[in-house]
């Protein structure tokens, strides 16, 4: 799939449906996000996302981040 600019703002952004996930680009009109910490990639027309709350963006943050182990 080629890319197109990214969405602007913040990396994360939320659906109507107040799923959170990872901007990872956009083409023809529509936003592609994925699952903070992975997943499947789903589409929204940018005109729908929203920022994340400082709540939001924390959750998103913690499942995006790798445990190591002892």
């Amino acid at each position: 799939m080629a890319q197109e600019e990214p969405a602007r703002g913040t990396r994360y952004k939320v659906d109507p449906a107040g799923r959170i996930g990872e901007v990872v680009g956009s083409y023809l009109g529509s936003v592609y996000l994925r699952p903070p910490g992975g997943g499947t990639e789903w589409s929204v027309r940018p005109d729908l996302l929203r920022d994340p709350t400082t709540q939001e963006l924390g959750t998103a943050l913690m499942y995006s981040t790798p445990v190591v182990a002892p």
